[in-house]
């Protein structure tokens, strides 16, 4: 197989920085004239995107910001709100310890009022029971005196009996109980004494501590009378605390209220500012894949390909001598009407300047810098009739064919492709409308997306076979698929179609590539391609096995004379 470039190229050129050109047919400068313009809008486009997402991200992230800052101001409010809220239970609790003080005093100095009068007629009752014991101690003293003297009698009377003798005899007697009768009055009346004397200290004793008791409850009482009403102020006070405590409370509850609607405003506004970035951002993608694919689809067309010849992916070193200096490159593709060099992105070139280029193998071409792009550096060969033309024209035949048999295959591939589809036309298991539908069904859950139409039911039953037969033809090919103008491919071959694995993207960009729409370069290359073959060479995302070069050789795919899209073959590298 031939040697080709890493990347793609049978491709015209997109013109990024735009030499002078030489003169050409109207129809071609026309054409160029709205390439140019296009592109140049197209350009504008997209920096007005890139400004208003840039403008949109900075909206989104103070929209972020005001979330944030509200979340804060949100648990402040609601500390507040907890403490006010505690603070107001609390006062209440305080309020009304306090009510229950002051009552409790004021209910303290009613029984200290009360004590203090059950104390004065304790003390009275006291002084009138030390009077009444004094009287009492009078009494037994008199009493005392009387059993004195009684004593004194039985003992005259005895000593009267005893000279009286007989006769005396029962006197004696009686005397003589009269004075057991004294002694036994005098033992009580000591006994009565003591008792009276013991009373009297006691009653004594007692009235100084009621007196002692009533001194205390005086000077007592006008105390609890001021705590009484302290506490009856602190009870009012705690109340008004309360009251307010309340009031803040409810203030805190209306600042939350008003922070969670500016919250949800903010968060609300953050989330269509970052709706709007996501959609500025796509418009830019899609402005850039328009971009990309405009260029490729306007020079794909036969009327306004400003190539006269076909390119050739070809890896081959070249000096090119312009402006004075040398500069060694190598080549991406290779045709009779020029090459494309890979170049590195600080080199600078004078566009439309002449110069001379040396391909491996090949004299001197005299040559013209056409253009740059982020392809590489374009370069277009001068009329030349000598010896350079006709070697360029022998390595370029032989070039072509290396690849005339891939070129064949991949023409008979597009014609048995296009029997399916008509065949399915003439039995009515297809309309054609349906066929050419471009109205994309997005599946769910796909990533990256997968899509359907109206006739992917019927693809999906007539493609296989002719895919799986078409890969049989080369043991090199990795894949032979039919892709519509789009870029949307709704069969592939069943190694290729797995069922995706969310999120795990080692697997679904390499194994999940049915009902996908491909709309790179290369892909939209070879939807839009009405010349008779195109070979490109490119990149393909295989997941975590990396990204491999492949040549992929495609041919225009026509259904009843209608351009449906192309069939790609793709070889390993």
């Amino acid at each position: 197989m031939p040697a080709t470039g890493a990347v793609a190229l049978a491709e015209p050129v997109v013109a990024l920085e735009l030499a002078e050109a030489q003169p050409e047919p109207p129809i071609g400068e026309a054409i160029n004239e709205l390439e140019n313009d296009v592109v140049a809008a197209m350009r504008r486009l997209n920096d007005g995107l890139d400004r208003a997402e840039e403008f949109s991200a900075r909206s989104e992230a103070r929209s972020r910001e005001i979330h944030g800052g509200m979340a804060e101001l949100r648990d402040v409010t609601f500390t507040a709100s907890t403490n006010s809220s505690a603070l107001a239970s609390a006062t209440l609790q305080v309020s009304e310890a306090a009510e229950r003080v002051g009552a409790s005093m004021l209910g303290a100095r009613d029984m200290l009022d009360s004590a203090a009068t059950r104390a004065a007629e304790a003390a009275r009752m006291m002084s009138d029971l030390a009077l009444a014991t004094s009287e009492i101690r009078s009494i037994v003293d008199a009493i005392a005196d009387i059993a004195r003297q009684t004593n004194l009698l039985a003992l005259n009377a005895t000593i009267e009996a005893a000279r009286a003798g007989e006769a005396g005899r029962g006197f004696g007697v009686v005397a003589q109980e009269v004075k057991s009768l004294s002694l036994e009055v005098r033992d009580a009346v000591e006994d009565i004494r003591g008792r009276v004397d013991r009373l009297h200290l006691n009653a004594q004793g007692s009235a100084s501590f009621v007196s002692d008791a009533f001194r205390l409850v005086g000077d007592v009482n006008p105390v609890m009378a001021t705590i009484g009403e302290a506490s009856q102020e602190q009870a009012a006070a705690a109340a008004e605390l309360s009251r307010s405590a309340e009031v803040t409370a409810r203030f805190i509850e209306t600042v939350q209220q008003r922070v969670s609607d500016v919250d949800r405003v903010a968060l609300a506004a953050a989330d269509e500012s970052a709706g709007a970035r996501r959609a500025l951002s796509e418009g830019a993608r899609q402005a850039d894949g328009l971009l990309e694919r405009f260029v490729p689809t306007l020079r794909q067309t036969l009327f306004a390909d400003r190539r006269r010849h076909d390119r050739f992916p070809t890896e081959l070193p070249a000096v090119l001598a312009v402006a004075g200096q040398s500069h060694a490159f190598q080549t991406i593709d290779l045709g009779f009407g020029g090459t494309l060099l890979a170049c590195a992105e600080d080199l600078r070139l004078p566009l439309g300047a002449l110069g001379e280029i040396t391909i491996d193998g090949l004299p001197a071409l005299a040559c013209r810098v056409k253009a740059r792009s982020d392809l590489g550096l374009h370069v277009a060969f001068e009329d030349d009739d000598g010896q350079g033309s006709a070697a360029l024209r022998l390595r370029l035949a032989e070039v072509e064919d290396g690849y005339r048999p891939l070129i064949e295959r991949a023409q008979l591939f597009s014609r048995q492709v296009a029997l399916a589809f008509e065949d399915a036309l003439g039995r009515r298991q297809l309309a054609e409308d349906d066929l050419f539908d471009t109205d994309y069904q997005s599946l769910p859950d796909t990533e990256p997306p997968q899509f359907r139409n109206r006739a992917l039911p019927v693809l999906q039953q007539i493609l296989p076979p002719v895919l799986a037969e078409a890969l049989k033809s080369d043991t090199r090919l990795v894949f032979a698929v039919a892709i519509d103008r789009n870029g949307y491919i709704p069969v592939h071959h069943p190694q290729y179609s797995q069922p995706q694995r969310p999120g795990d993207r080692g697997w679904d960009p390499a194994y999940s590539r049915d009902r996908r729409i491909f709309d790179d370069r290369a892909g939209i290359m070879a939807a839009r391609s009405t010349r008779p073959f195109l070979v490109q060479s490119y990149h393909r995302d295989m997941g975590s096995a990396g990204m491999q070069l492949m040549r992929e050789v495609d041919a225009p795919l026509r259904i009843n004379g209608r351009h449906w899209g192309a069939v790609r073959m793709a070889y390993r590298m």
